[in-house]
């Protein structure tokens, strides 16, 4: 079965669509199987895609969101492991920064950040997907969804810095167990989604902070280089992953 480009890419839009507004996985296939054919039989009449769906793409895909419902328990199940994740790269960072250790305020700024993050990753993704951008614009969205996430962090350890809350510190063994433990999530968490992105992703955060220890910088230009060079090498990578998953898709629907 072959379609044309425009309709291999509506469809990878409409997956990406569903998918950011939560609905179920298996439910989202079989939707762009059954409308693979409905393309491919009426691409074959001469129709296009617009002329096919009966309006313009995001009507569409808000028609057919509207339709289904809303997968939370499937959705819920990614929280603990978001979480989990999330402490792991702390975890990470609090060793290279000379111990692991814990204020109140920090861990709940944390699950804020978290929290937030994910929901603004899931509307972006959904307006990249209902919206025809230039490549530039979509890679502009990724690497300002790039840096939310890494101002709030140091509006956060500013914050930290300046009420003091309950802490946990933990002594030298103890940073050694949680450094293993955060390598393992590391680890099980890129088996279970079978992706390099939780390898890769704390490769990004803290491999400049690495590289620039080795050198007699100010604190205030190492700060400079990672709140500008950590949201663009994750912009670039999230580009390339919508890059390699959107090549898959039309070698998969040609």
């Amino acid at each position: 079965m072959s379609i044309s480009k425009q309709s291999s890419e509506f469809l990878q839009n409409l997956r990406l669509y569903l998918f950011s507004s939560g609905k179920n996985e298996k439910e989202i296939e079989g939707i762009i199987e059954e409308l693979e054919d409905h393309l491919s039989e009426a691409e074959a009449k001469g129709k296009s895609v617009e002329g096919i769906i009966g309006g313009t793409p995001k009507e569409y895909m808000e028609q057919i969101a509207g339709e289904m419902s809303l997968d939370l328990r499937s959705w819920l199940k990614y929280i603990p492991i978001l979480i989990i994740g999330l402490f792991a790269y702390d975890v990470i960072g609090n060793a290279l920064s000379g111990g692991i250790e814990y204020s109140l305020l920090e861990l709940g700024g944390n699950l804020f950040i978290l929290l937030l993050f994910l929901s603004l990753t899931l509307v972006v993704f959904k307006y990249v997907a209902s919206k025809k951008l230039s490549k530039t614009k979509e890679y502009l969205l990724l690497v300002i969804l790039g840096f939310t996430p890494t101002s709030l962090f140091f509006g956060l350890i500013y914050l930290d810095r300046h009420f003091e809350t309950p802490t946990l510190i933990f002594n030298d063994t103890g940073n050694t167990i949680a450094i293993i433990i955060a390598i393992a999530v590391f680890i099980a968490i890129s088996v279970w989604s079978k992706t390099w992105i939780s390898i890769i992703l704390p490769l990004l955060l803290f491999l400049p902070d690495i590289i620039m220890g080795m050198f007699n910088l100010k604190e205030e230009i190492k700060l400079t280089i990672s709140g500008i060079g950590i949201p663009i090498c994750i912009g670039i990578y999230l580009f390339i992953v919508m890059k390699i998953e959107k090549t898959k898709d039309v070698k998969n629907f040609s």
